[in-house]
């Protein structure tokens, strides 16, 4: 994940830190201060006293926070790797692609469902109004971590679901839809603000993308 915009460098969130607590309790800990840090986040956004806020809506002390997580911006690189994780966890057993011969169909509803999740997303709407100097570049122009880890997860059931019918990768196809909604995220527009309208403006997109050459039915409902 790309540390905050403008700093010209790239860290990963920290590794969980070591401490006198126990790995259960270690987590806990961490797992409590990044509650606490997207609700500050929501509430404040981010200013020189963060870390203070953080410290005391999770009830512990100013150093605690920097030992398991670190500075502002491992505090917002973590939040971020672990909200596209709870995403996957999330959305993902809630797609179908390739469990029907409506291709067109599973692509539109996988779309619309992660723009729906994406929209109804607190922490990253705020992000997007309140510092969208952080978050586009980490969607954008500094999203390598963030693209593999979501090839990695969807690269083979899209793959197992147009194979023999696009000509195009699984890894392309993968990275096509994955611009498509970070494009539908960050750029909603009035002309699909609701879902059907978001479902009609997707499915022309595939239809001009060439899915519907051998996907034997439409998208449209």
């Amino acid at each position: 994940m790309r540390s905050m915009a403008g700093r010209g460098t790239t860290r990963a969130p920290a590794p969980l830190r070591p401490g006198p607590a126990g790995p259960d309790r270690a987590a806990e800990l961490r797992d409590r201060i990044l509650d606490a840090a997207a609700s500050c986040l929501m509430e404040a956004g981010l200013d020189a006293r963060l870390h203070a806020q953080i410290a005391q809506r999770a009830v512990v002390s100013r150093p605690t926070v920097y030992k398991y997580v670190g500075d502002q911006d491992a505090v917002v690189a973590a939040l971020l790797e672990r909200e596209l994780d709870r995403f996957v966890e999330a959305v993902l057993p809630r797609l179908h692609v390739g469990a029907s011969n409506d291709l067109v169909a599973e692509l539109v509803d996988g779309v619309v469902l992660i723009v729906d999740y994406a929209r109804a997303h607190e922490l990253l709407q705020t992000f997007l109004r309140d510092h969208p100097e952080i978050i586009l570049p980490a969607l954008t122009t500094g999203s390598d971590a963030v693209l593999d880890q979501v090839l990695g997860v969807f690269e083979k059931p899209l793959g197992a679901a147009i194979a023999g019918r696009v000509a195009v990768s699984p890894r392309v196809a993968a990275e096509w839809f994955y611009r498509l909604v970070v494009s539908l995220i960050t750029t909603p527009g009035s002309a699909r603000a609701t879902p059907e309208e978001l479902r009609d403006y997707v499915g022309g997109l595939v239809q001009v993308l060439g899915v519907t050459a051998s996907s034997p039915a439409s998208p449209a409902r």
